[in-house]
């Protein structure tokens, strides 16, 4: 049988080519409107789709945009973390430079920090690192600069914002000039929380204390505050010794042969406390041991001290003397204070050195009579010492560190309230 509806010889080609037709017609109508509308301007697609018409998906092989955070956690972090940016912030010229040395891992003392609070890091390296190799910390800041701190361990401070954050660390060689070689380094983020009441480091059920008691020569301290009692506390020093301790208090003398010269080598010490019930505590701190010159090598510098005397307005003030020696010219370059607290926290703030030394008048070759002072506000109940260490480099390149003690608070004569008072006879 013939179909139905037969179609004329012809018609399905010409309804093809009207199809067409009308289709670039169409098509001609959408590039114009969207060639005259601002790109600001432009409609979505969608919403020319007819309403009889599923809508449109637009298919994207870019990946998809990260998550946005919440606003407790958006972070006004300038993007200069790459090394480069950062170099650049330190007005350096960076370079690579082909080495053996290692940054095998960096060690925190907890995974997270609350904001304001302080987080330690320690980086663990291998490798034989070259003569004269410096170990910094490096890590934006707001105002597009970068800060930097020496030595392999740090006490960061966190911001006032929760969010992630990045702190790299880095081995370099003073190249001249501006010229930094860069022989490894590894980047760390840290996670900053904003914190509710009770969840700060104060309130943590176990901290760990570190007193240095003579030249590689610490005391370790377990700091507990939960109401379980401790069966045991098991100490791992970082040098490969060990020791398992039925009391909080326990030292331990590290072992410096082959510590060059103010070498400074770091150590991780972890403590673990075994309760009655439930499962076990950790802490963790850090330590530094330096190894001192030969006894015929003659200081860097003469340094005179006065015992620091109280402010009218408040606070303390030190007279510092530094003399430099003939041979060479000594250019400073920051001032490092240290705050040591009664429960063996340490906190750190570094500030260009003109700005934290006052300077009275300039002596040859780099010397000063000036002085420091100590506000209030530095000096609280909670401090036990403050510590300020020079930094500067003389005509070679050597790094020259001269340290004083501008504040000292003497025992507390009062008995703590977890000791109990000693017997009357």
């Amino acid at each position: 049988m013939p179909p139905e509806n037969p179609a004329r010889p012809g018609s399905s080609a010409r309804a093809r080519v009207l199809v067409g037709l009308a289709g670039a017609v169409v098509l001609l109508v959408l590039a114009i409107t969207e060639w005259e509308r601002p790109a600001s301007e432009a409609p979505s697609r969608t919403a020319r789709v007819p309403e009889r018409r599923p809508p449109v998906t637009e298919v994207r092989t870019s990946a998809p945009p990260a998550p946005v955070p919440p606003p407790s956690s958006r972070v006004p972090v300038p993007a200069i973390s790459t090394a480069d940016a950062i170099s650049m912030a330190l007005h350096e010229e960076r370079v690579s430079v082909a080495s053996s040395v290692v940054i095998e891992g960096i060690d925190r003392d907890r995974p997270w920090v609350c904001t304001g609070e302080s987080m330690a890091l320690s980086a663990r390296l291998g490798g034989e690192p070259e003569p004269g190799a410096v170990y910094r910390w490096v890590w934006p800041v707001s105002g597009g600069g970068a800060e930097l701190h020496p030595g392999p361990t740090l006490q960061w401070r966190a911001p006032e914002v929760a969010g992630r954050y990045f702190v790299r660390f880095q081995v370099c060689t003073d190249l001249g000039g501006r010229r930094v070689g860069v022989l490894a380094e590894r980047e760390v983020e840290l996670d900053v929380r904003r914190c509710g009441e009770g969840e700060g480091q104060r309130h943590e059920p176990l901290r760990l204390g570190v007193v240095q008691r003579g030249h590689g020569a610490f005391s370790f301290q377990a700091l507990y505050q939960g109401r379980e009692r401790i069966r045991a506390y098991t100490w791992d020093f970082g040098d490969g010794s060990t020791a398992i301790t039925s009391e909080p208090l326990v030292e331990h003398t590290y072992a410096l042969q082959g510590l060059g010269a103010q070498e400074v080598r770091s150590f991780t010490v972890r403590l673990q406390v075994r309760l009655e019930q439930g499962g076990p505590l950790e802490a963790t701190a850090f330590v530094l041991s330096r190894g001192q010159p030969p006894m015929e090598t003659p200081p860097p510098v003469d340094l005179r001290v006065s015992r620091w005397r109280p402010l009218p307005e408040g606070g303390w003030r030190s007279d510092v003397v530094v003399r430099a020696p003939d041979e060479t010219d000594i250019t400073w370059d920051r001032l490092e204070r240290i705050s040591l607290h009664w429960d063996g926290q340490a906190d750190t703030a570094t500030r260009p050195w003109r700005e934290a030394i006052h300077v009275e008048e300039s002596l040859d070759h780099g010397g000063f009579r000036g002085y420091v002072t100590v506000s209030a506000s530095e000096a609280t109940s909670d401090i036990k010492q403050l510590l300020d260490f020079l930094y500067g480099h003389d005509a070679t390149g050597k790094e020259v560190v001269v340290s004083w003690s501008p504040f000292k608070r003497e025992a507390p004569t009062t008995t703590p309230e977890n000791q109990e008072p000693l017997p009357r006879k």
